[in-house]
């Protein structure tokens, strides 16, 4: 954690730890523009934690649940 300004930035590894997912997903919502950050150089990229909780309570799961087997494809009749 890195107070600057009187705000709390986060790395990337803390940031997953804090909202529960992947490094990959939290890299997508700061590209998307869907999470605030910091570019730091090339590749460090620091974010105020305020947005990381928010950006984590706004998080949904997707569930698996239990789905429709596919149906067998129909089987070509041989012409003679």
């Amino acid at each position: 954690m890195e107070n600057i300004d009187g705000i709390v930035y986060l790395t990337i590894d803390e940031t997953v730890e804090l909202m529960g997912c992947t490094g990959g997903w939290v890299r997508k919502l700061l590209r998307a523009g869907k999470l605030p950050g910091r570019k730091i150089g090339e590749r460090c990229w620091l974010i105020p934690r305020p947005a990381a909780v928010e950006a984590r309570d706004g998080l949904t799961v997707r569930s698996v649940g239990r789905r429709e087997p596919a149906k067998p494809a129909k089987k070509a009749q041989k012409r003679r």
